[in-house]
């Protein structure tokens, strides 16, 4: 494995990431969630006043760190045909 392929990669991703301004992208994994009925009872007729629904969203995943970069470059270049 070519040590320079290796800093080469680490250094795209941190040209995308370009966590010292606003306008980079973040490395995450794919979102798990889970969906829930959120409203369980429907009533049959219109409320004789305004009724106020809740909608909470709870969304959870894991960001890159740099051991995970390292594992995935190292994999990658482990199988990459040059």
């Amino acid at each position: 494995m070519n040590p320079m392929y290796k800093k080469m990669l680490k250094e795209f991703v941190n040209h995308l990431e370009r966590r010292d301004t606003k306008s980079g992208w973040v490395m995450v994994s794919k979102p798990s969630y889970e969906t829930a009925n959120i409203r369980k009872v429907h009533s049959k007729t219109r409320p004789s006043g305004s009724m106020r629904q809740t909608f909470r969203i709870f969304a959870e995943w894991m960001e890159m760190g740099e051991k995970d970069l390292d594992h995935e470059i190292e994999t990658f270049l482990k199988t990459w045909n040059e």
